[in-house]
């Protein structure tokens, strides 16, 4: 098997001043930090599945099978963490985590191995009560956290010269499809199969070949969640490699994750499990109450539009997996069917929430401490669909990645130490951990070693008291939205480039200083591009742009929607500036519930500057504290810039 090896993060470094305003990068060095400071290095460098900070003293346990699961997601994101941000904190900790996971995978799957070190291991949520205990000292693959390791394996092919790489992802791919159960055009991996997890795979075989009833089983509550990375997967390999067993095991899901028993449904007021505990690992009944109470749902009313059209009622997160399954071979594929549907899908989850912020009510009409709010996952998962419809062509979403970006995406990022610690000083401590396994928790420095972790779930303005934890999927997968932002904000071929976000970002052709929200000034700052378009945001008032090139008042070209500057020099410099206005506008989340609430937001262009209600209680975590982006002039800073020599694409 392939060994650990030496990872290339070569690039350019250099000093600048620079608006002091929201730089992707910064977020993306503070999430290395908060990946791998919840590794454990003493257990194969798995990481910790839960940060609790509502305590004394704050903590992280390993939880389930998730650390296996996971651990990939922290793989995946990390090379293009690097990539944004130049940072080198960690790399013996990344090292350490490719060698653990490589020595995973045999026979084309990627095992959780017995390890009598791991108790925990063959329990997640209520899947003793689902499926029971099974064999506690056999190994199995759940077949999406072998999907997972595929895409960690091609995410290290960006940065790392090792052959092997590619015979371990060709590995997978045919035992991913060796593994799978076909039915007519379409394949599955079946829900009972095992125990610990839905579609769990024992060494010894599969126990239940059935297939699964309807979207809501299993311990997520949902069956497309351990389909979809297999699809995107496979495509990412498949483009990579040309691997026709890629595409045909992509072809086939794609099939099985949009059967119409997927999808559809609405919540359901009336049905209540009145389960309290979700996720304490001592009381497995209580958590299946949960689970129901959760993913319980109810048809349709009369005259909707049918469930092909892809609307869901229940946690977002698990449905957008299969999206974004669906949306990479709809593109590889040419599906247009394919394609429509995850169109349909996305703009439906728009209306779940309030879009402009980037929250989407991922839990909406469960009676759990988490319900109604928005999770960490959702929020990479429905940055990553904007992009990657509107490079499709479907449509055009910059203006919804904007929004998610400055603002939730942002806000759900553990960043204030002070807070944490001011949290944490007015709680006593708590019993969660009394259960636990020797070696399971952790107490050592985990505030500053959680910084940059994710909060799994908000509300619109807050974390509130019973949302006070990180969680390993959280801090794994939304990162990936920073890249997928980032990324987008300059794209660039030839001597070519085109701007798409107005957010700030050093290049190879030029850089972007954005200067938002304080002022309504962008400036372009030319290195070696001969033509730059530029996108303008829809709130931007096209008769008042003014434009100046290298100090002289150009008028403006216009393409569509974009401006664009010709016969350009090296070091011209662009000044794009119009006026941000200030407005508010109110926002009724969980409508017509007993839920029901009215959220005021201010904003300066795209961002957010002020939220109403607010949520005052020292146990909170309170989100929007952005009174400084009031001001008219935006403070200046001196900044390290990096620019990658390799920036991925269409990742």
């Amino acid at each position: 098997m392939s060994t650990s090896k030496e990872f290339n993060y070569s690039g350019k470094s250099y000093e600048a001043e620079v608006p002091d305003t929201l730089d992707l990068t910064d977020n993306a060095a503070l999430a290395i930090n908060g990946m791998c400071g919840t590794i454990d290095p003493d257990l194969d460098y798995l990481p910790y599945g839960i940060i609790h900070f509502k305590d004394k003293t704050p903590h992280m346990w390993h939880l389930g099978t998730a650390d296996v699961g996971c651990v990939a997601k922290y793989a995946e994101a990390l090379p293009f963490m690097r990539i944004m941000s130049g940072s080198k904190q960690y790399l013996e900790i990344e090292a350490g985590v490719k060698k653990s996971m490589l020595e995973r995978v045999d026979d084309g799957l990627y095992w959780d191995r017995y390890d009598p070190r791991r108790p925990w291991r063959c329990s997640y949520n209520d899947s003793e009560a689902r499926y029971g205990k099974g064999n506690e000292k056999e190994d199995f693959c759940i077949p999406s956290h072998a999907a997972r390791m595929l895409r960690a394996v091609l995410s290290w092919r960006n940065v790392c010269t090792e052959p092997g790489l590619d015979d371990v992802a060709g590995s997978i791919i045919r035992g991913l499809r060796r593994i799978a159960i076909d039915r007519d055009d379409y394949s599955y991996y079946p829900e009972k199969g095992g125990w610990t997890e839905a579609t769990c795979y024992p060494r010894s075989g599969w126990v239940n070949t059935d297939e699964a009833e309807s979207e809501v089983a299993g311990p997520e509550g949902s069956i497309l969640c351990y389909h979809g990375h297999q699809i995107y997967g496979a495509i990412q390999w498949y483009e990579a490699s040309g691997d026709p067993v890629a595409l045909e095991l992509a072809a086939r899901l794609t099939r099985y994750c949009m059967k119409p028993k997927f999808w559809g449904g609405i919540p359901d007021p009336d049905y209540n499990a009145k389960s309290t505990t979700w996720g304490k690992a001592s009381d497995d009944s209580d958590n299946k109450a949960a689970s129901e109470q959760i993913w319980h749902g109810k048809p349709d009313p009369a005259y909707t539009a049918g469930s092909e059209q892809g609307h869901w009622f229940s946690h977002f997160h698990n449905k957008a997996t299969g999206l974004r399954g669906i949306l990479a071979y709809a593109v590889a594929a040419s599906d247009q069917r394919a394609m429509e549907f995850v169109r349909r899908a996305y703009e439906f989850t728009l209306t779940q929430g309030i879009p402009r912020l980037g929250w989407i009510n991922c839990f909406p009409g469960a009676e759990v401490p988490f319900a109604n709010s928005c999770e960490g996952c959702a929020i990479a998962d429905i940055t990553a669909l904007a992009v990657r419809l509107s490079d499709a062509g479907v449509g055009d979403y910059w203006d919804d990645v904007d929004a998610i970006v400055r603002n939730h995406l942002i806000e759900q990022q553990v960043t204030r130490r002070d807070i944490l610690e001011r949290i944490a000083s007015v709680n006593d401590r708590g019993d969660c951990c009394n259960e636990l396994a020797e070696g399971q928790v952790c107490w050592d420095n985990v505030i500053e070693r959680s910084l940059g972790s994710y909060f799994c779930t908000t509300k619109t303005n807050s974390v509130t008291d019973p949302h006070l934890w990180g969680m390993v999927c959280c801090t794994g997968n939304t990162p990936q939205a920073l890249y997928y932002a980032w990324e987008g904000i300059v794209r660039e071929q030839g001597d070519t480039a085109q701007v798409n976000l107005f957010l700030n970002r050093a290049a190879k052709l030029l850089d972007v200083d954005s200067y938002l929200p304080y002022e309504g000034k962008v400036i372009l700052r030319n290195k070696a591009a001969r033509r730059i378009s530029v996108r303008i945001p829809y709130w931007v008032e096209r008769k008042e742009i003014r434009a100046n090139v290298a100090g002289n008042s150009v008028t403006l070209d216009w393409l569509g929607n974009n401006l664009v500057f010709e016969k350009l020099k090296p070091d011209d410099v662009i000044t794009l500036t119009f006026p941000v206005k200030e407005t508010t506008s109110s926002y009724t989340i969980n409508a017509n519930s007993d839920k029901e609430q009215v959220i005021t937001c201010t904003f300066r262009g795209g961002t957010c500057v002020d939220i109403s209600p607010r949520d005052e209680a020292e146990t909170s975590y309170p989100l929007y504290q952005r009174d400084h982006m009031k001001k008219d002039k935006a403070p200046m800073k001196t900044k390290t810039r990096f620019v990658a020599d390799q920036t991925v694409f269409n990742w």
